[in-house]
């Protein structure tokens, strides 16, 4: 850690000498998608930002894709990559000057919020960034995520995208899990829509735990905690209704523990897939009893033959399943 401030610290020495051009660090060239208020001009009263890091869709920034800076909707700085920006490196990260305007919407505003923008090139997208941590090893450092004139600010930016799955509830109960990891996992922040519908009766998970309402507190409890991207979980609905969830991407692949015994499971895929294949290898290792579905189908071994069976065919993003197994064991998606 001491060796890449020294480093960063370092490499400001040579923004102010204006003697880093020729150096290899640095690793931006004139913006092409981002157009600066102040383009053509040097600008005046620059606030200096360093990118270390720029991470999107958890793949770092590659060469062509741009990085800007705004004060409101005000382009006042950028830099586009010409190479690729590895965070595993001290040597490569990108430098944004930002101008200060004079009055005359030419640059950023004294204290207005930095925003953040990434041109992905190879998606031709433009990106407005959701997070920005702003660095502290050097004690100058501006870490108010605010403009200042002749400041330095030393950032990381990472990004992912919001995706939103919507899951059909029948009335009663089903069985469901999300491929997501919500932006909020707590249960009486997922469940809060279904609540002050009035559709929501009761969530369980597999070991009995609850986010359940009671009749004379008139208080919502919540045993369950979070949601897991492992568990499925059993919830009761007055009625049919399309739900919601917003978060990010649960990574692929993914092991999901099981215990001895009865088993809810999510399903963190964004497409239906072959149940038999998921739960053969439990087969194989003759630890699966059953799996069950919300309608009651299921996978089980025939007593006549000793075959077994699928009459559940498929399992379905945003349902979830019981499993049943002899013994501890683990499947995989």
């Amino acid at each position: 850690m001491t060796n890449k401030i020294n480093f960063i610290a370092l490499f400001l020495v040579f923004i102010t000498m204006h003697s880093y051009a020729d150096r290899n660090q640095v690793v931006e060239i004139a913006s092409t998608h981002f157009i600066t208020a102040w383009q053509g001009e040097n600008g005046q009263d620059h606030m200096n930002i360093l990118v270390v890091s720029a991470i999107l869709e958890k793949l770092a920034l590659a060469a062509n894709d741009e990085i800007a800076v705004f004060s409101g909707s005000i382009c006042v700085g950028a830099s586009k990559l010409a190479k690729d920006l590895n965070p595993l490196e001290n040597t490569t990260f990108v430098t944004i000057l930002a101008s200060k305007g004079d009055g005359i919407s030419n640059g950023f505003v004294e204290n207005d919020p930095i925003i953040f923008k990434i041109w992905d090139d190879s998606n031709q997208m433009e990106i407005v960034v959701k997070s920005v941590s702003y660095r502290n090893d050097v004690s100058s450092w501006l870490t108010t995520g605010l403009f200042s004139a002749s400041a330095t600010s030393v950032v990381d930016i990472v990004h992912n995208t919001e995706i939103t799955q919507t899951i059909q509830f029948i009335k009663g109960s089903n069985l469901f899990s999300t491929y997501l990891i919500p932006t909020n996992p707590d249960v009486s922040v997922v469940m809060k829509s279904l609540c002050d519908s009035g559709f929501l009766l009761k969530m369980e998970d597999e070991s009995g735990k609850s986010y359940s309402y009671s009749a004379k507190t008139k208080v919502w409890t919540n045993t369950i905690g979070s949601i897991e991207k492992t568990e499925g979980y059993l919830i009761s609905l007055t009625s049919p209704v399309s739900f919601q969830i917003k978060g990010k991407l649960i990574d692929l692949p993914l092991s999901i523990p099981l215990k001895t015994g009865w088993n809810f499971i999510s399903i963190p895929q964004t497409v239906a897939v072959d149940a038999l294949k998921i739960i053969q290898p439990l087969i194989d290792q003759k630890k699966l009893i059953k799996v069950v579905d919300e309608l009651g189908n299921t996978i089980e071994a025939s007593r006549k033959t000793g075959v077994w069976v699928n009459n559940i065919k498929t399992f379905y993003p945003g349902k979830a399943y019981k499993i049943n197994v002899n013994s501890t064991t683990s499947i995989t998606f």
